[in-house]
């Protein structure tokens, strides 16, 4: 016996008939057709994910460093990523909060990001 897990779900006629109609097309089984899709949309969602996730952290790079209005050092309690290069901080190690002037978000940086520029205007 396999470690396999049997998912059960309802579905309209309509799109039943539709996934019927393109797993004959295709000459496969309706449940390979839908495990396939299903494997298919979860990595093609995890890269537009880590995709959009990477622009919208170099976006907020780009936009908040010039509003930094100062840095906090901490040492680590756990282990945590850079918010800029995604650089894994270890536990004990320093890293720093960027404190921005207009908003109340901060940023936690490594080391090598707070000296490569983010710097306050």
């Amino acid at each position: 016996m396999t470690n396999d897990k049997v998912l059960n779900t309802r579905i309209s006629k309509k799109l039943y008939e539709k996934i019927s109609d393109k797993a004959k097309r295709n000459r496969i089984t309706v449940s390979n057709l839908i495990r396939n899709l299903v494997e298919d949309t979860l990595e093609i969602h995890e890269d537009i994910h880590d995709a959009i996730d990477k622009k919208v952290r170099k976006y907020f790079a780009e936009a908040e460093k010039h509003s930094v209005l100062g840095f906090q050092e901490i040492t680590l309690a756990k282990d945590a990523d850079c918010d800029n290069c995604t650089k894994k901080i270890k536990t004990g190690e320093s890293a720093f909060f960027a404190f921005f002037e207009d908003d109340n978000s901060k940023a936690l940086l490594c080391s090598d990001c707070k000296s490569r520029g983010w710097k306050s205007a």
